[in-house]
């Protein structure tokens, strides 16, 4: 039977069609890939088809567990989370007992259940211990599915115990079709594809009139005369966008993939590539291409060191004056 539902990720979805069709499910299982491309689809569709009282070549959609759980009230399909978005919030150990309590019960509907713990690298130590306990000796017909982006996010002895799923990062053409294909503006839906980072879900929360905005404050900033104060006020601005109870390091180097992109995309176009680029832009002529690949190199350098906790206003301000340096240059 075929998983429905899931956008590419062939490997993944073959391995599980075979268990599935094989009869041997594992346990546990750990989906290892960015957020966004498909991890916990996959496991609903894995639930849905392991489920189906009226299986075809893929699972029926009209039976009551099909329906149930498209309804999002399946007693069988759990999803434990972080409380929040926070990067800070963990998921705690009273969650996890919570399911433990469940799992002690056989499956309400009689087939499997599945307990989706996203973000499993969130689990607290307490958390993943509770947890280890019951990999250790699951009870029959239940499957845990781990989603993490990086293995070494959860414990050694957490791992070892789940059999692994790699899921890779989207092509950003099968996310632009993806996102036109729901309705989307295919001007907007270039322009998120491109700042998806290959993550259909990124993709979809991203605010494309704000994207515009921020790489046409960045284009009207290098355009200007100015130097150095010019250049720290607008360090300033795009540090306050990102400034909470804390700086959110991730969202301003976010930012800066934009910024990132659009180079990339001019060096595409100034040699002679313009299928390449993903932003519109108007393209440069080629004798600009080195100081374009430099601008890139640049941006990156920056994205770096302000992920490894440099102070983010000077950060900014050096890039950007590095930017007019070179991109004047005659």
């Amino acid at each position: 039977m075929r998983l429905e539902g899931v956008l590419a990720q062939e490997r993944a979805r073959l391995q599980l069609e075979g268990e599935l069709a094989a009869g041997r499910l594992a346990h546990a299982y750990l989906f290892v890939g960015p957020q966004g491309v498909g991890r916990t689809t996959c496991a609903r569709a894995l639930f849905a088809a392991a489920n189906c009282q009226n299986p075809g070549e893929t699972a029926c959609g009209a039976c009551g567990p099909c329906r149930r759980l498209a309804a999002g009230s399946h007693e069988d399909f759990l999803v434990v989370e972080p409380p929040s978005d926070s990067p800070s919030a963990q998921i705690k150990v009273e969650q996890v007992r919570q399911v433990i309590r469940t799992l002690s019960f056989a499956p309400f509907g009689g087939g499997w259940r599945m307990v989706v713990i996203r973000e499993a690298g969130r689990l607290n130590p307490a958390s993943s211990g509770a947890l280890l306990k019951t990999l250790e000796e699951p009870p029959p017909n239940n499957i845990l599915v781990l989603t993490v982006q990086d293995p070494r996010e959860v414990l050694p002895t957490l791992v070892s115990r789940c059999r692994r799923v790699n899921f890779s990062p989207l092509d950003p053409e099968l996310i632009m079709e993806e996102l036109v294909r729901r309705g989307m503006d295919p001007g907007d839906a270039r322009l998120k594809a491109a700042m998806s980072g290959g993550s259909l879900g990124r993709a979809l929360e991203l605010d494309p009139a704000r994207l515009r905005r921020e790489l046409g404050r960045l284009q009207e900033h290098l355009a200007r005369p100015g130097g150095a104060l010019e250049d720290w006020e607008l360090a300033e601005a795009l540090v306050a966008d990102h400034r909470g109870a804390t700086i959110d390091r991730q969202g301003l180097a976010q930012t800066l993939e934009l910024w990132a992109q659009y180079f990339r995309d001019q060096a595409a176009c100034a040699a002679g590539r313009p299928t390449a680029a993903l932003l519109e832009s108007s393209p440069p002529t080629p004798q600009h291409l080195p100081r374009l690949v430099e601008a890139f190199n640049q941006v990156r350098r920056a994205q770096n060191l302000i992920l490894a906790n440099a102070a983010p206003e000077l950060c900014l301000t050096v890039l950007l004056s590095e930017l007019r340096r070179r991109l004047r240059q005659p």
